[in-house]
Parts: C-alpha cells; sequence; structure tokens
C-alpha cells in the first residue's frame, strides 16, 4: 500500500511509544476539533480518531476519545463528507 509520507504522523503515547498512523482529514463535532487517521501497520479498516488538544506552529498533540457518542458523531461526520466519493467507490466494487 502506498502512503503519503507527507500526511504521516508519528505519535507517541505517555509510556514513549511511538506508532505510525496516516491522516486522513479532520472536522469540528460539538465545537471541537477531531483529526481521524489510519494506522499503517493495519490489515482491517479500523481508524483512529482524535481530539485536538493544542495546536501551534511547532506541532500538534492530540488526545484519545473515550465517549463512543463522539466517536460515532465525528465518523459520521466525515463520512458524510466522503459521501460522493464513497458511493462512487461501492458502485465499483459491486460491480
Amino acid at each position: 500500500m502506498d502512503y503519503d509520507n507527507e500526511k504521516v504522523v508519528v505519535l507517541q503515547d505517555e509510556a514513549g511509544n511511538e506508532i505510525e498512523i496516516e491522516y486522513i482529514d479532520s472536522c469540528e463535532f460539538r465545537g471541537e476539533r477531531y483529526a481521524m487517521f489510519m494506522p499503517l501497520e493495519n490489515d482491517d479498516d479500523e481508524v483512529v480518531i482524535l481530539k485536538y488538544d493544542n495546536v501551534s506552529s511547532e506541532y500538534d498533540s492530540f488526545v484519545p476519545v473515550e465517549d463512543r457518542e463522539v466517536l460515532e458523531g465525528v465518523y459520521s461526520t466525515l463520512r458524510e463528507k466522503y459521501a460522493p466519493e464513497l458511493e462512487k467507490l461501492d458502485k465499483v466494487t459491486d460491480e
């Protein structure tokens, strides 16, 4: 699979472990900014949704989202944004 290196982000957890993820898009939901990522080491269609915690000229920081309603709302918001492209992809896949 090809990745856009400009969109690859290295996240570091509290224990110092690093994981590479690819930035997909961001959106606003209930007055907060969220970003959607896909882990590079991912065999399924799992995505990661994180809330922007701090945005600066040097780096952005994120916090995990644990509220299921927020996760579903952010996912739905981004899915709606890409609905036309997803419909085209679904048609091609069904043929």
